[in-house]
């Protein structure tokens, strides 16, 4: 029974980043890696209290977003 449990919350999970992070994928594949690994990982560290960490991890993930905009 857990078995059956853990593959659906599995497939879940799968179907929910692909809706969630395609779009931001079709983008720009290059941002995308950034996005899916700073930001479960700075919610995280937010929800603890590293509240600074957090930011230098936001800032990181952002960062060439902000540099193409300026370019434009």
């Amino acid at each position: 029974m857990k078995y059956i449990v853990r593959a659906v919350l599995i497939i879940l999970f799968g179907i929910f980043l692909y809706w969630a992070y395609l779009p931001d994928y079709k983008r720009n594949p290059k941002e995308f890696w950034r996005t899916i690994i700073g930001m479960p990982i700075g919610m995280l560290l937010g929800g603890i209290g590293f509240r600074n960490l957090n930011e230098k991890i936001r800032k990181w993930a952002v960062v060439e977003k902000e540099q193409s905009k300026t370019k434009k």
